[in-house]
């Protein structure tokens, strides 16, 4: 048996982890993980909050942890779970096993999902949802909340983080009411979501005006829009996004410093990615693979600071791949007295498994966050974003010492309040 995690659990009050998207590959790592780490099946690795940085802190344990969410596909969390095992050659069905009570307990957690505005590809994923007649914004709000509500009162919890780890929404026209709060709370009592309007957005409103942290992992517009933004404040909620930084981009956060750290002059950064999950399915739409490949663009550009650099970002739907991504990037670069030089690098690795620490790491983050009384954004989360909001320093290493500082702020509050 591994090594059990070093977090024990804590008398602190349970706290629940509102997964939108639930089934998806990364909500089912995301939830077998922390069991399995909880019971001592797996050890922590890939989780920070469970190294030293953290430790004696009172972040909430893994074993606190209470899932729950919504899910839009007619499936469940067990067959979600022997699928991934299946078809990605990483969950053990032995593990599975051992976990089946305690997946059972997290599909009765689980409610059927609302779909406002969705892709053709997402319509694809649920070709048998039954038609419903529309629904205004506000009626959708409510019922995400009644959902949430219910699952804090059954399961007795004294905190409830939502975190949308859904499928990325096309980067549709935004409204102009998703700039003033006002505009934004008449818009949701129209007859229905007017064009640009996304669940994702809905959800953000919904976590941040019952009071709940929320953390978007998409690229898809969610809490950081400047409505929503007042709209945390005056509620006092903290929250962060968007965009998980799991993979390519997080190579290339780490590693485009070190060009301009030697003022080498980067000529050509090309990045070829191929992915064959659910995501890269949805992925697979024009408009959905701009929002994207946007954010995946916007950090090396900002590190970077050359406007001439070409850069550019390919993802292709390549389903022989399953929940493994590959990504090829070639670097041209000029040195001194004009020597052209290149750099290739491939990255391969499981997406959902180097998403669903992160997933666990936000998910305590943002609950600390709210026992410590804080609220708005957490900028010093920056570290797992692709798209930070409010912080313009994309080098990784500058956006670990943010979270290493936060740190080290409460453990001196805690050493302070120790010696009193």
């Amino acid at each position: 048996m591994a090594e059990a995690s070093s977090h024990h659990p804590s008398p602190q009050p349970r706290v629940g982890v509102w997964l939108v998207g639930a089934c998806g590959a990364v909500a089912t790592l995301t939830v077998v993980g922390a069991r399995a780490v909880a019971k001592g099946l797996r050890r922590p690795v890939g989780l920070l909050t469970e190294t030293p940085l953290f430790q004696g802190l009172g972040l909430p344990a893994v074993g606190d942890l209470v899932f729950g969410g919504h899910e839009i596909r007619d499936t469940d969390l067990h067959c979600a779970a022997r699928e991934f095992a299946e078809r990605s050659g990483i969950l053990d069905p032995a593990l599975l096993t051992v976990l089946a009570e305690d997946l059972a307990a997290v599909d009765r957690e689980i409610r059927p999902g609302h779909l406002v505005n969705p892709s053709d590809a997402v319509m694809d994923l649920v070709p048998d949802a039954p038609g419903a007649p529309p629904r205004s914004p506000r009626a959708i709000v409510e019922a995400i909340q009644r959902d949430i509500a219910a699952f804090r009162e059954r399961n007795k919890l004294a905190h409830v983080v939502v975190v949308n780890i859904s499928s990325t929404e096309p980067p549709h026209r935004l409204p102009i009411e998703y700039g003033d709060l006002d505009a934004f709370h008449a818009m949701l009592d129209e007859a229905e979501p007017r064009e640009g309007l996304t669940a994702g957005v809905l959800y953000a409103y919904a976590a941040l005006d019952a009071g709940h942290p929320f953390v978007n992992f998409t690229p898809s517009p969610g809490s950081t829009m400047p409505a929503l933004r007042r709209l945390a404040d005056e509620r006092g909620v903290p929250h962060m996004g968007s965009d998980g930084k799991t993979g390519e981009t997080l190579v290339k956060t780490a590693l485009a410093p070190l060009f301009a750290g030697r003022a080498l002059r980067v000529l050509s950064w090309e990045g070829y990615n191929m992915l064959g999950n659910r995501d890269g399915f949805v992925l697979n739409d024009p408009e959905a693979k701009e929002s994207k490949t946007q954010s995946k663009d916007r950090a090396l550009r900002q590190i970077l600071g050359d406007e001439g650099t070409h850069s550019k970002v390919t993802i292709d739907y390549v389903p022989s791949l399953d929940d493994w991504k590959v990504a090829w990037d070639y670097i041209h670069f000029e040195g001194f007295l004009g020597a052209k030089m290149s750099m290739q690098f491939t990255w391969q690795g499981n997406d959902s498994a180097l998403a669903a620490p992160l997933v666990l790491d936000l998910a305590r983050l943002a609950a600390f966050a709210q026992m410590q009384g804080e609220s708005g954004l957490m900028t010093h989360a920056a570290a797992y974003f692709k798209s930070p909001a409010d912080v313009e320093e994309q080098t990784f290493v500058k956006q670990l010492q943010r979270l290493e500082a936060y740190a080290a702020q409460h453990r001196e509050r805690l050493r302070r309040r120790a010696g009193q």
